[in-house]
């Protein structure tokens, strides 16, 4: 997910957006003090090391003629050094700044998160999946909650839908494109995997949507919240990220408020105010409902596993009737000789008409972000919920995962409004007549009828 986010008390080597190099060659340690402190409150990690560059004398602030106020020369922090070093603008943890134009940075996160948002989602619904039907509660059946997995995974695409109607209330294009395995997107604490839901992916899945202080080093908790935060942190091998999920909308929120007012911004203080609210509950549901729910499932307090036996459900083998996930191999593919490609067969067919649906899923999100059309929205949940989900549910049976493939062409298939709409309604039709020819291999709960209303709907 290939920045790393490091501890701001790590090296400052660690401290870098693909760039090790350049700040492992300032060897002066007030330099490399100045490098912390400008990039920690929001200085762009280029500016910053440009300010460097130049003579010993020259002064790295300079006034600015637009604020008046200290900022860096060629575009600045907007406030004087030692007030940084007072105020950390990052509540959570180090992003580094790419651009000191805060309406730049604000579209470059709020892609990053909605990739986030979208990764979280697949790996949920890719672990629901993997779940015995004995533990249908922990599964859940589509409806947006706290609750279940599949009700998570919902509310992460309805984040996705919040990051992206940000993006075009901005004047930015939609993104619905997802990172593809061993990639690490630069704002998510680990590498995007589908695999099953195990212990060990629950406890990445806590991590990542709980709060830092929970995870963080030399924070007075009680002996139970140790024991928790002792048992991630072995469970994720030990690593230590200071960034979570909540530590992007953190920068996000001051992103907003910093652009607010701004000559030519797209949106009015009061439509600023809005959407700092907004963001401001899909933080909590992540950083309260969605971490609360993954500890009670980590520690196995759900009530799925009431009638377990034992005291916590993840102590069993995995080889035991009880254990509550089916086994299928990770990061799989439908694509035909790649690596991790799902053997040929009923599954492989299933996977690549599930992509298929994916895809229309998207395809479908995007021209309702993008022409704001409401009708497309429903249309692609109804392609999740009945085409993509029944399927997904299917595959494990067969010993293999849905691959969520990502497609290359993306999911803004047109130049404009027409030409998208004829090309979505060519993919629809592709997993219409592909899902006539494996029709023996279907799901009962499989509707193809809601893949016939998008064709009409796009024909009309």
């Amino acid at each position: 997910m290939t920045l790393k986010n490091k501890d701001q008390n790590k090296p400052d080597s660690d401290i870098a957006r693909g760039k090790a190099r350049l700040l492992d060659a300032i060897p002066d340690e007030s330099r490399r003090s100045f490098l912390r402190v400008a990039m920690a409150n929001g200085v762009a990690a280029p500016i910053a090391l440009a300010s460097m560059s130049g003579s010993a004398k020259a002064a790295p602030f300079e006034e600015s003629p637009q604020t008046g106020k200290s900022g860096l020369a060629n575009g600045g922090a907007g406030q004087d050094a030692a007030q940084h070093s007072a105020v950390p603008v990052n509540r959570a943890g180090v992003i580094i700044r790419d651009f000191a134009d805060p309406y730049l940075e604000l579209l470059r996160l709020l892609r990053e998160g909605a990739e986030v948002e979208h990764c979280a989602m697949l790996q949920y619904l890719y672990g629901a999946a993997t779940i015995k039907d004995s533990y249908m509660p922990l599964t859940g059946f589509g409806a947006p909650n706290s609750r279940d997995l599949l009700g998570v995974a919902v509310q992460e695409m309805q984040h996705l839908g919040a990051a992206n109607r940000l993006l075009v209330a901005l004047g930015a294009c939609p993104h619905l494109d997802r990172v593809d395995f061993p990639y690490e997107p630069d704002l998510f604490p680990f590498s995007f995997e589908l695999e099953p839901f195990t212990r060990k992916a629950i406890a990445k899945y806590a991590y990542c949507e709980g709060p830092a202080e929970m995870f963080s080093e030399g924070v007075q908790r009680s002996a139970e919240d140790q024991h928790f935060r002792d048992s991630i942190i072995a469970d994720i091998a030990g690593l230590e990220r200071p960034n979570h999920v909540g530590s992007l909308y953190n920068n996000i929120l001051d992103l907003l408020e910093e652009c607010s007012g701004r000559p030519g911004f797209p949106l009015t203080p009061e439509e600023v105010d809005q959407w700092i609210e907004g963001l401001k509950l899909v933080m909590d549901e992540g950083e309260e409902d969605h971490f609360e729910f993954f500890r009670d499932v980590y520690e196995g307090r759900h009530p799925a596993f009431a009638n377990a036996g034992v005291d916590n459900i993840w102590d069993l083998p995995s080889d035991h009737e009880a254990y509550p996930v089916i086994e299928v191999p990770k990061n799989p593919t439908a694509y035909i000789g790649h690596a991790n490609q799902i053997p040929e067969g009923a599954a492989q067919s299933l996977g690549w008409l599930g992509n298929l649906h994916y895809w229309i899923s998207l395809a479908l999100l995007d021209y309702s972000y993008r022409y704001d059309d409401k009708p497309s929205w429903d249309a692609s949940v109804a392609q999740m919920m009945t085409g993509l989900w029944p399927l997904a549910l299917e595959m494990p049976k067969h010993g293999a995962g849905m691959p969520y493939d990502a497609l290359s062409m993306g999911y803004a298939f047109g130049k404009g409004r027409e030409e998208n709409r004829r090309i979505i309604l060519a993919l629809a039709n592709e997993a219409k007549l592909f899902s006539r020819t494996i029709e023996q291999h279907l799901p009962a709960r499989y509707n193809a009828e809601n893949t016939a209303a998008v064709i009409d709907a796009m024909a009309g």
